[in-house]
């Protein structure tokens, strides 16, 4: 979960001016915090079962956060509620980051998602597309300074992961309050098994064919891998 960051224009040149400074002394503080583990948390990975590949057998999905630097698994990093959220940024950028998914499966293809925190949600939602495998959506935690985002639709198609679909969603849907983190089933808002079908809302459409469109939710519909 993303801090709110408000940013002066002259704390910004300010920044711009002194940014390897700063950045040498951002490193060298969260390098120290590693060693004491002082303000890191444990990373949440998430998994997700069903049929992906159509053998109709039951397969796992994992998600893993890689740091191409260390050449090693993240289970550890900077807590974004005890650190500057510029700071936990930079941190993961400098590990070189990677967050992925791996199934179960010996020489399955994994797949990439760039450098994250992690994933707000990992979801499967049957077969929509009535392949015979059942697809996943996700959101990734970004390093960035926006709640903008984008959920993405994906499937195997012969043994690689192929993008279905892509839309926008406000990370507002995965605030939540109490002592434990939910396990987010669906997107509040923006995708929702409604009687047993998916619906879904994108969060950067603003043109309606009609009034009565505005705020509601369209069937998902999915076309079949290439």
């Amino acid at each position: 979960m993303k801090k709110l960051v408000l940013l002066l224009p002259f704390f910004l040149l300010h920044c711009y001016a002194t940014s390897g400074f700063r950045g040498a002394v951002a490193s060298t503080f969260l390098q120290d915090s590693i060693k004491n583990q002082n303000n890191f948390h444990k990373l949440e990975k998430l998994f997700v079962t069903g049929d992906f590949d159509g053998d109709k057998k039951r397969d796992t999905l994992y998600q893993h956060n890689y740091s191409r630097l260390e050449k090693k698994e993240i289970d550890f990093a900077p807590d974004p509620m005890k650190e500057e959220w510029d700071e936990v940024i930079q941190w993961f950028y400098e590990q070189d980051a990677d967050v992925n998914l791996k199934l179960n499966k010996k020489n399955a293809e994994v797949l990439h998602l760039g450098t994250a925190q992690g994933l707000y949600c990992l979801i499967n939602i049957g077969d929509t597309n009535k392949d015979g495998k059942d697809e996943i959506a996700l959101v990734t935690d970004r390093c960035d300074l926006s709640r903008v985002n984008t959920c993405v639709i994906y499937t195997l198609c012969k043994g690689k992961w192929q993008l279905l679909k892509e839309f926008g969603v406000f990370e507002g849907a995965f605030d939540w309050e109490g002592e434990t983190k939910p396990k987010f089933n669906a997107i509040p808002g923006f995708l929702e098994q409604q009687k047993h079908i998916w619906k879904y809302s994108d969060y950067n459409q603003n043109d309606f064919d009609t009034a009565a469109e505005v705020g509601q939710m369209k069937v998902l519909k999915l076309g079949k891998c290439k």
